[in-house]
């Protein structure tokens, strides 16, 4: 069971995980007032963007998740995460690194070719990945379970999630274990033109 900092860190490790399912259901208007600002020099979308959705509208765009209220006060770091195009536009990926610099990971997201699905891997500074596929839903919600591999107390996420009236995205995850499903944490992100803090891995959490 995980508990105090151990859950924290844990949370700040998943960040990443929450915000690419977060950014499925991404409705935001595009016009000029509601403009995200722009990552310098991102890949022009590909032949294949259509089959992203909404998604396709992330390239370009950069984020900064703070954590709830309760988080905060066990410390949790707020998350930056930026996302492009790569490998001709068939593959979106997102990058993102906690506040501090100590933990940071890349996802990428694939339609699959069989099933029509949109696949993702994140793959992690801390040697963790986890896998899955995501749904966007009729009421503008996304749910999202990903597989765990590389963490001794969570080996599935679940997450849920909306974009709100103000443009912010907001996401619930929770956890399973060996104490079966457990309340994870909450991210409110906000679009930022801050730069991602540098990456220095501090290693695998205990």
């Amino acid at each position: 069971k995980l508990t105090g900092e151990g859950k924290v860190r844990t949370g700040s490790l998943l960040a990443g995980a929450v915000l690419l399912a977060l950014g499925a259901c991404l409705h935001a208007p595009g016009s000029p007032e509601n403009a995200a600002p722009v990552v310098a020099e991102v890949p022009a979308a590909g032949p294949m963007a259509e089959a992203f959705g909404p998604l396709a509208r992330l390239a370009g765009t950069r984020w900064r998740g703070e954590p709830g209220e309760a988080d905060k006060a066990h410390g949790q770091p707020a998350d930056f995460s930026e996302w492009y195009w790569d490998l001709g536009g068939s593959v979106l990926v997102n990058r993102h690194v906690i506040a501090d610099g100590s933990y940071g990971g890349v996802t990428y997201i694939q339609k699959n070719g069989k099933t029509g699905a949109l696949d993702f891997v994140y793959i992690t500074s801390a040697g963790f990945r986890t896998s899955g596929s995501f749904m966007l839903n009729e009421d503008g919600t996304w749910s999202s379970e990903e597989d765990l591999e590389g963490l001794p107390h969570i080996d599935k996420v679940r997450s849920t999630g909306r974009i709100n009236e103000d443009g912010t995205m907001s996401s619930v995850s929770e956890f399973h274990g060996a104490d079966g499903w457990t309340p994870g944490h909450t991210f409110v992100y906000t679009r930022t033109d801050e730069p991602l803090p540098e990456l220095v891995p501090t290693g695998v959490p205990e």
